[in-house]
């Protein structure tokens, strides 16, 4: 498993802060400018579903599901994208080998015979694919473009920095079998513990579509593999072809965007919605697995920012799916009739977690040096009000931790202490660390390489209403301590690059998790850092990477568990993230469908498997 960035609004909150008569007025005034705001929204919302249900009939005969989500993804690039979102739909265009059962929470095979047969050594992996699995030009699936994709995701020359390194610390090459085209051995670099599962999350893509003339044959894995790759390997031909290969138009253009699933995308309307159409002829139409259903004839994926927006939509049973709805909205509708007798709905619990990531390395010039200390770090940890979060914005339906694996997990490090509120021991690691306030202004200072710093930095964060709430939450809170956070909101793409790009002070952000091991290679290993992947903050050294690796090369359970107890107590230490909390998925799905499961593991619902029933939805209270 790999992790995707989520942004929700399910995470944030707002209280006011009183730091002299002019802000009270200034917020006051910020308010109701808000409001007029957030009306006007709402109005273009709602006009934008009333389009949409203008081509669809009424509510209870069509069979087409409507899930809302919150936020334009960041692409449906085969390897290169990493958002929560393209994820969740390619659980119905694309497909990989083998995938984590929701409901068993164990692997199982999908488009292989069995799950692979495993070498002695525990190097070699055998996988023989099912005969009949076909792209939608009707060709089959074959070992060749399993070895295409594998290829694919390792080259150097792919943007894909975040993942890659999951992948090119497992696999070392892909053997194909001479006399039947549906066999293939994936060799292993060493025992790891991802080597069994490591196509679960892989996306097979093909050959003869992306690459009909065969350039990625011209280079082995070990070639892909190799340090210095670029030097001896990356041809002007070669070259070319990943620059194409990285386009934006793979991405966004929908023709583009195809996979083995039983959906193809059809139409994707910037910030307003993305429609897939059942695809005719399916290869996978007459299995039995709830992965493999194709019941709906569309599904439309619509894009509905404001938390009130999505509350009067469920209201008024214009959306049959939400997984991201504020937990106050989500409250007061389960305590009306008439959505209980439209919706099921419910608090179920996941593995995503939020948290604020702290840059531990920066430049020292556009990014100055806020954090270099751990001793800082922990002192600002003391500062955030995280059980004051979770009591006023989420009504207490979220569950803290202190490190980075989900506590329902066996091998979370529970010795590990919940960090409170605690503003006078933030005060007081921060005196000894220098910072205090020589100038009377009430924001510490320090003489740092020369220069003069006020404790004044840019809290990053994905914008949205109500995590602009928290982030203005927590600067109050900090405040107290002597501690400026600048709140500076951006979308998801400007977010995620400079994340990548390392220039942020401070960022609020959340990982998507799952119930399969979460490699640590993709968040905390120093390479993944130097290759701007997805170690942000820039924690680590050779110790915590020694860890990473045990953990990976340990097939024996407690070792595995040990390494990883040693792990979460080293970043728990060093505090390169202020852990917050993992909320509770709030999910509804409309009784117009059968199979209405919820699961654990993301993104809880099965959009494909809701058969329709035709049922008569109960008008709301302002149509009676």
């Amino acid at each position: 498993m790999y992790y995707n960035l989520i942004y929700s609004q399910i995470y944030f909150s707002f209280i006011f802060s009183e730091f002299s008569i002019n802000i009270l007025i200034s917020n006051i005034i910020f308010a109701f400018q808000r409001q007029l705001n957030i009306m006007k929204k709402i109005f273009i919302l709602i006009l934008g579903l009333l389009i949409l249900q203008s081509c669809i009939k009424e509510r209870g005969d069509d069979n087409i599901v409507i899930q809302h989500i919150s936020i334009w993804p960041d692409g449906l690039h085969p390897f290169n994208s990493n958002s929560s979102v393209r994820s969740f739909i390619f659980q119905y265009t694309q497909k990989t080998l083998i995938k984590l059962d929701h409901e068993t929470l164990e692997y199982i095979p999908t488009l292989v015979e069995s799950m692979p047969e495993v070498s002695e050594d525990g190097l070699e992996y055998t996988y023989i694919i099912k005969d009949g699995i076909r792209w939608d030009d009707g060709s089959q699936l074959t070992a060749k473009d399993v070895e295409f994709s594998v290829k694919t995701m390792i080259c150097p020359l792919t943007n894909n920095t975040q993942i890659r390194s999951n992948y090119s610390t497992v696999i070392k090459s892909i053997k194909l079998d001479e006399k039947n085209p549906l066999k293939f051995t994936m060799q292993a670099q060493q025992l790891h513990v991802d080597n069994q599962y490591i196509f679960s999350e892989l996306y097979l893509q093909q050959q003869s579509f992306w690459d009909p003339n065969n350039i990625l044959d011209k280079v082995s894995c070990e070639n892909l593999l190799d340090e210095n790759f670029d030097e001896k390997y990356a041809t002007e031909e070669i070259s070319e072809y990943f620059t194409n290969y990285n386009s934006d138009d793979n991405s966004f253009i929908p023709n583009k965007l195809v996979g083995l699933g039983a959906y193809q995308v059809t139409t994707m309307e910037t910030d307003e919605y993305i429609i897939l159409d059942k695809k005719e002829n399916w290869w996978g139409e007459n299995s039995k697995s709830i992965y493999n259903q194709n019941y709906p004839d569309k599904i439309i994926f619509k894009i509905i920012k404001e938390d009130a927006a999505v509350y009067l939509s469920l209201k008024s049973n214009k959306i049959d799916v939400s997984n991201r709805i504020g937990t106050k909205s989500f409250t007061k509708l389960r305590e009306r009739e008439y959505f209980n007798n439209n919706y099921d709905s419910d608090y179920i619990d996941r593995y995503a977690y939020s948290y604020m990531g702290l840059n531990c390395k920066p430049d020292g010039i556009e990014f100055k040096k806020f954090f270099t200390d751990k001793k800082v770090r922990r002192a600002i940890a003391y500062t955030v009000p995280v059980d004051n979060i979770i009591e006023v914005i989420l009504d207490g339906k979220a569950t803290r931790q202190a490190a980075e694996i989900s506590p329902l997990k066996k091998t979370y490090n529970d010795t590990l202490k919940l960090i409170p509120l605690d503003i006078e021991k933030a005060k007081e690691m921060l005196d000894e660390a220098g910072w205090v306030d020589t100038d009377g202004d009430n924001i510490r200072d320090k003489i740092v390489d020369g220069e003069k710093l006020q404790m004044s930095f840019k809290l990053s964060y994905m914008s949205s209403p109500i995590s602009k709430e928290i982030i203005l939450m927590i600067k109050e809170s900090m405040y107290k301590a002597g501690v400026d956070a600048i709140p500076n909101p951006m979308d998801f793409t400007l977010f995620y690059k400079n994340a990548q790009e390392h220039k942020f002070d401070a960022m609020m952000g959340g990982w998507g998790g799952s119930a399969s091991y979460s490699n640590p290679m993709q968040l905390w290993h120093t390479t993944s850092w130097v290759t701007k992947g997805s170690n942000f903050c820039g924690f680590g050294d050779a110790e915590s990477d020694s860890y990473i690796e045990e953990a990976n090369s340990s097939l024996e359970y407690e070792k595995h568990k040990a390494a990883l107890w040693k792990l979460q107590a080293k970043i728990y230490d060093e505090q390169p993230y202020v852990f917050m909390y993992a909320s509770k998925n709030k999910i509804a799905i409309s009784k117009r469908f059968d199979n209405r499961n919820m699961y654990t593991e993301r993104p809880g619902v099965i959009l494909n498997n809701l058969k329709l029933n035709n049922k008569n939805l109960v008008p709301t209270e302002g149509e009676k």
